[in-house]
C-alpha cells in the first residue's frame, strides 16, 4: 500500500501489526475486528520486523494499541530495528494522560484517531462508553504538542452518525483545522454488527451526507476521503474515493487484508470495477444488489481530489 509519512513522501510497503494490541478500552457496537485476548511478546514482534526488514509498520487491529503496556517498548525497538516510518491506530482515549502522551508521541509518525462523532451522546452510545470527553482531552494534548498536523480523523460511518456527517467536518475544521486527514469509512458488517441495519446504513441513506460532507470538507481546505463505499454510489464525488486513489497510483484498489468485492452483476458489467471497492459480501447480505449500477465510465475520466 502507499501513504505519506511525514515527510509527505509515498511510502510502497506498510506492515499492519495487528499483534500490537490485545485488548481495549472501549466496546463499540461497530468493532469488526474485536480483540481476543491473545498476545504476542514485544520482542517477537521487533524480531519479526528487524528479520523481514520492514521499514514502515502501522500499529492497528484487535484492540487498542494504547493499553499495551508495552506500547513505549515496542516502539522504540520498532525505531531500533530500522522503521522509519510508525503509524499508531488509536482512540486516543488514553493520550488524555499527559505523560503518556508526550512519551510516545516522539515515536510515532502519525496518529490515526478512530473518532465516531463529534457529538458526546452519539460517541458514549456507538463506543458502549463515558470516554467521549477522554478522546478529546486526548486529540487537545496531541495539538498542544504540536503534533496536529500528524491526526488523521478515521470516522467510521453508521447508522446513528450519518446524518451527522457534514456537521462533523464543521466540528474539525473548527477543532483540529491542521489535521492531516478526514477518513470516511464505511462500517463493515462484520465482528459486533451482526447484520444489524441500525448500525450498517443502506448506501443511499448515507451517501447524500457522505457527499455534502465531502464537500464541505473540500471548502473548508481539509483533505478528506472515502472509504468503502462503490464508486457508482459516490457519483459525481468518485474523486474522493480511497480506493480508486490507490488504482490511480498503480496500487489495488483494496489494500491487504480487505475481503475482496461481491461477484455482483451490475459490477460484472461495470468499467469502473477494475477503480472500485465494489460492495462487500457482508453488505449485499442484508441489502442486496439493487443500488448498484453499471456505468460504461472511463474511470481514468475521473478528477481525483487532494490527497
Amino acid at each position: 500500500m502507499k501513504k505519506k509519512n511525514s515527510s509527505g513522501k509515498w511510502i510502497s510497503r506498510q506492515e499492519c501489526l495487528a499483534d500490537a494490541s490485545y485488548t481495549c478500552n472501549l466496546f463499540c457496537r461497530y468493532c469488526h475486528n474485536p480483540p481476543s485476548g491473545s498476545r504476542t511478546e514485544i520482542r517477537d514482534v521487533i524480531g519479526r520486523v528487524r528479520r523481514a526488514g520492514i521499514k514502515s509498520v502501522s500499529l492497528e487491529g484487535r484492540g487498542e494499541p494504547t493499553t499495551n503496556p508495552g506500547l513505549p517498548e515496542l516502539i522504540a525497538g520498532l525505531r531500533g530495528a530500522g522503521v522509519r516510518d510508525v503509524m499508531l491506530s488509536t482512540n486516543a482515549v488514553a493520550l488524555s494522560d499527559k505523560k503518556f502522551c508526550a512519551r510516545i508521541a516522539g515515536g510515532v509518525d502519525f496518529f490515526t484517531v478512530n473518532f465516531p462523532s463529534h457529538a458526546e451522546d452519539v460517541y458514549n452510545r456507538v463506543t458502549r462508553s463515558v470516554k467521549y470527553r477522554q478522546a478529546v482531552s486526548g486529540l487537545r494534548n496531541l495539538a498542544e504538542l504540536g503534533l496536529e498536523e500528524r491526526i488523521r480523523f478515521f470516522h467510521i460511518i453508521l447508522g446513528d452518525n450519518c446524518r451527522l456527517l457534514p456537521d462533523f467536518v464543521e466540528w474539525v475544521k473548527a477543532s483540529h483545522p491542521r489535521c492531516s486527514l478526514v477518513n470516511f469509512t464505511f462500517v463493515r458488517n462484520k465482528g459486533r454488527v451482526g447484520d444489524d441495519k441500525a448500525i450498517v446504513p443502506a448506501y443511499s441513506e448515507a451517501a447524500p451526507f457522505v457527499k455534502i460532507a465531502l464537500a464541505r470538507a473540500k471548502l473548508a481546505g481539509l483533505k478528506a476521503v472515502i472509504q468503502n463505499m462503490p464508486l457508482c454510489v459516490l457519483g459525481n464525488f468518485g474523486g474522493f474515493s480511497f480506493e480508486y486513489q490507490r488504482w490511480r497510483r498503480g496500487d489495488e484498489p483494496l489494500e491487504g487484508g480487505i475481503d475482496g468485492p461481491a461477484p455482483a452483476a451490475a459490477c460484472r458489467l461495470c468499467r469502473l470495477a477494475p477503480a472500485c471497492c465494489g460492495a462487500r459480501p457482508d453488505y449485499l447480505r442484508i441489502y442486496g444488489e439493487g443500488e448498484l449500477k453499471s456505468s460504461d465510465a472511463d474511470p481514468a475520466a475521473i478528477k481525483p481530489e487532494r490527497f
